[in-house]
């Protein structure tokens, strides 16, 4: 029996889907940026553990990604405050999670590895769980 999840994500994934994806890429480049900026400043120049210089970082891009995206990206037309909003904190719950552990495995496996550079695959992984699960689930629709 053939898999079938190319059909899925046919069926799923539209030309509008494209343009929504490339918003979320450039909301995405700006929550990247302040993410990555709070981090490094967290990491270089107030010595913060990287792992609690993740959490704060993502945070802080956290709260720009929903602002822009729900308003922008996905347009949607819930209240601020809705159920859409604790879908959005438990995807990104799960992606800060995901995060953490890659940032855990990454130290483990390069050694030695500089904290800048850790983020960056981190970063690349997110990006990409973050969209599905939005799409699919918190701003569906």
């Amino acid at each position: 029996m053939a898999w079938t999840g190319g059909v899925f994500l046919q069926k799923k994934f539209d030309t509008e889907d494209i343009k929504k994806f490339v918003k979320f890429g450039i909301t995405g480049g700006l929550n990247t940026a302040i993410d990555f900026v709070v981090y490094t400043v967290l990491v270089s120049f107030f010595a913060v553990n990287l792992y609690t210089a993740q959490v704060v970082g993502y945070a802080c891009g956290t709260l720009n990604s929903y602002i822009v995206n729900r308003s922008w990206t996905f347009r949607s037309k819930n209240k601020f405050f809705s159920r859409e909003l604790i879908k959005f904190i438990i995807v990104n719950l799960i992606t800060l999670l995901i995060s953490l552990a890659a940032m855990y495995f990454l130290q483990q496996w390069f050694v030695g590895i500089n904290k800048i550079i850790l983020k960056l695959p981190v970063v690349a992984v997110t990006i990409v769980v973050n969209f599905v699960l939005s799409k699919l689930w918190v701003f569906r629709g």
